[in-house]
């Protein structure tokens, strides 16, 4: 093989390599510290030492109530938040389909819906909080209305603001998803379906839901992992209160390393926390592709 071919053969994996080695440092690196960092009780505020304690960590974060209660709030936002956020784009997707037969009426339709997503987390949760104060907007139109204003945080609604307002921010990704899934069902399925006198409701039993039925799950699972690593809304909208009525895994996590400075104990943390996120996402795709 001459020099020039070698060379050639050779050139794909010198490109690699950089990030490759970005990936190292900013990605596998963190992990393996993080790992290490868990068997450890360590407070780099206290001392730069760190003193060895095994699983100790591990079985203390198993043991916590505000963790485990924590991860309850978690279960309560993901199924219920991410499952409306499909419901909804789902709906949409197939109404602009069905009813809107126009390109131009739908893609503002879309541009619309997709406006809250392209906002940044932070804006979002920003815009939204000066919105939902006592004196904010929305209860001010409640009192036009002759309404009473509304606790938009207080302990007992705190977690339902924050979901609603995700709900409008993410819609977008599953409508998208769904509405491509959607054109691309075959319409010479529908003809034959209509022809064969089947009403909407078995359409959409028989050859809608199926056909979209993947598509619908990857939104499922993207939103779902998206919603395992929710903090900025948590910490703009209502850090974690009132008490902790809006705490979350990921925000618990946070104070626990970078308030409480127990970097191994949230390091710990972090490792359980995300391996019941896998595991999760492992039996819902399980599930999918039984049905």
């Amino acid at each position: 093989m001459s020099q020039y071919k070698m060379r050639k053969t050779k050139t794909p994996y010198y490109l690699i390599i950089p990030p490759q080695f970005l990936i190292w440092v900013v990605v596998i690196f963190p992990l393996l510290w993080a790992v290490y960092i868990s068997f450890h009780n360590w407070n780099p505020t206290i001392s730069p030492e760190r003193s060895f304690v095994g699983i100790s960590n591990y079985l203390n974060v198993l043991r916590d109530i505000r963790f485990l209660s924590s991860l309850g709030r978690m279960v309560f936002y993901s199924g219920l938040g991410v499952t409306i956020q499909l419901v909804l784009g789902t709906a949409v997707a197939l109404a602009l389909v069905e009813h809107i037969r126009t390109p131009r009426w739908r893609t503002t339709v879309l541009v619309l819906f997709l406006l809250p997503m392209m906002m940044a987390e932070a804006v979002a949760a920003q815009m939204w909080t000066l919105l939902i104060t006592d004196t904010g907007t929305i209860n001010n139109i409640l009192v036009w209305l002759g309404l009473s204003p509304i606790g938009w945080r207080a302990k007992e609604l705190a977690l339902t603001t924050i979901m609603i307002v995700d709900i409008w921010q993410w819609t977008a990704l599953p409508l998208l998803i769904a509405y491509a899934a959607r054109i691309s069902i075959p319409d010479g399925l529908y003809e034959s379906a209509r022809l064969d006198g089947a009403s909407k409701w078995l359409i959409l039993k028989k050859i809608t839901l199926p056909y979209m039925r993947i598509p619908l799950a990857i939104a499922f699972l993207l939103r779902f992992m998206d919603s395992y690593k929710f903090l900025d809304k948590v910490f703009i909208m209502t850090y974690g209160g009132p008490g902790t009525a809006t705490e979350l895994p990921t925000f618990y996590l946070y104070q626990t390393a970078f308030s409480y400075f127990k970097v191994g104990y949230g390091a710990a943390m972090s490792w359980i926390f995300g391996i019941i996120a896998i595991i999760a996402m492992f039996f819902f795709w399980k599930l999918v592709k039984s049905v």
